[in-house]
């Protein structure tokens, strides 16, 4: 479960938004005591007095949180003239919280690349700009208190909006991300691209997960449960938040889970509930990696894919989950007919609607290597617009002529 996933889940990992995550407080607060002590020493410096200097430094430490402000308003203006889609804002300096604001373009989007350039640079530009303002401003009062507060604000917004620019160890700084969008432009449409491809295949993993489990029993996933649905359960939240380090960490636990699904003393509704999520998750992502990577499959992931596959329909033949990975792994060892097969008795009213879309989706896949383009055209239709990054796949090999190899050139395997 490596070679082709890994790939894919390199792009999966720049994410198309990032949810917000905690900074440990004592940076804050150590940052903002040397702040003060630096405000204080110069405003000193400036005004001779002390009562004036302490004034003027607090008045400075109070600008960062309106800097902070700004920033992110900077970035929310820009987006909103740049007509990036804006899902979400978050201002809350000093609460431990980053001060973000979330877009979710869409990867086809006219002059993208340019488009996120200019947004990351909103942030920052804002505090230049302010900084320019409280700088001019400086030379128009004769207070001492008054100047050392201006000059100590438009220091702090200069140092803030230079600090943003610096491509940091943070993947969500404001510079590493402007050059990202900068000088690998294809490669970040790509890794777009590929996040909203995961939202779908999280969506559809949801959907056929067999039963809830609250969050206060999730420990280490996989590593440390002997549980299987346990072990399932904290795989697929760690996966769906992000918390994994590596690809390699996911395809570690994905092994450490299918082993569990082998393993006798599974229970065998457990272990097809394993197997179908394994099978859905990587099947999905084959798929990708084959049509829009051009990396088919290797023969050793279609055996594994096959082999879990197997283990889900056996257990329960008739559910449209384990009917939706048995014709992955059909599709994956070329074999469409046999996946098309399993895919006929599709019941929008009955099974779930994100799963009945998927399953159109895949029979349309099949349709298209079967030559039935027009039956392929009627399935994407009826699936609807919720799978949009999925359908784009069915279109990409609808388009093909001829269509793509889905696995490289090995014997086929009885599925």
């Amino acid at each position: 479960m490596q070679r082709a996933y890994g790939k894919c889940l390199g792009l999966y990992f720049v994410r198309p938004y990032d949810l917000p995550v905690t900074s440990p407080r004592r940076r804050l607060v150590a940052a903002f005591i040397l702040l003060l002590l630096e405000a204080v020493a110069f405003a000193l410096l400036v005004t001779e007095s002390v009562t004036g200097a302490i004034a003027a430094a607090g008045i400075t430490c109070v600008s960062l949180w309106v800097h902070l402000v700004l920033h992110e308003c900077g970035h929310l203006v820009m987006a909103k003239l740049l007509r990036l889609p804006i899902i979400a804002v978050r201002i809350a300096p000093f609460t431990g919280w980053r001060s973000e604001v979330w877009v979710r373009p869409t990867p086809s989007t006219t002059a993208l690349p340019l488009r996120m350039v200019l947004f990351y640079l909103g942030g920052p530009i804002a505090n230049l700009c302010t900084a320019t303002v409280l700088g001019t401003a400086t030379a128009s009062t004769s207070t001492p208190l008054t100047r050392a507060a201006l000059l100590g604000a438009a220091f702090v917004a200069a140092l803030l909006g230079v600090a943003n620019l610096i491509p940091g160890i943070s993947p969500r700084s404001d510079g590493r991300n402007l050059l990202r969008w900068l000088f690998a432009p294809t490669a970040s449409r790509a890794a777009l691209q590929a996040g909203y491809y995961q939202e779908e295949v999280s969506r559809t993993l949801r959907t056929i997960a067999r039963e809830e489990v609250g969050d206060h029993r999730l420990g280490d996933p996989v590593r440390g449960g002997n549980d299987p649905r346990l072990a399932l359960a904290a795989f697929q939240r760690r996966w769906s938040t992000g918390h994994a380090h590596s690809a390699a960490d996911l395809i570690a636990d994905a092994e450490r889970l299918a082993a569990l699904a082998r393993a006798d003393s599974t229970d065998p509704m457990a272990a097809a509930a394993i197997a179908q999520v394994l099978t859905v998750q990587f099947g999905l992502w084959y798929l990708y990696a084959a049509v829009v990577n051009g990396s088919p499959v290797q023969h050793q992931e279609v055996l594994e894919i096959s082999e879990l596959a197997r283990l889900a329909f056996h257990v329960q033949p008739h559910a449209l989950s384990a009917r939706v990975a048995m014709s992955l792994a059909h599709l994956l060892n070329q074999q469409p007919e046999h996946a098309r097969s399993l895919l006929l008795d599709i019941r929008p009213g009955v099974d779930p609607p994100d799963l009945c879309n998927v399953a159109f989706l895949l029979r349309a896949i099949a349709e298209c290597y079967l030559g039935n383009h027009a039956d392929a055209a009627t399935l994407i239709r009826v699936a609807g617009g919720d799978y949009q990054q999925l359908t784009q796949v069915v279109a990409a090999i609808q388009a093909a002529d001829p269509v793509p190899p889905l696995f490289a050139s090995a014997p086929r395997v009885d599925a």
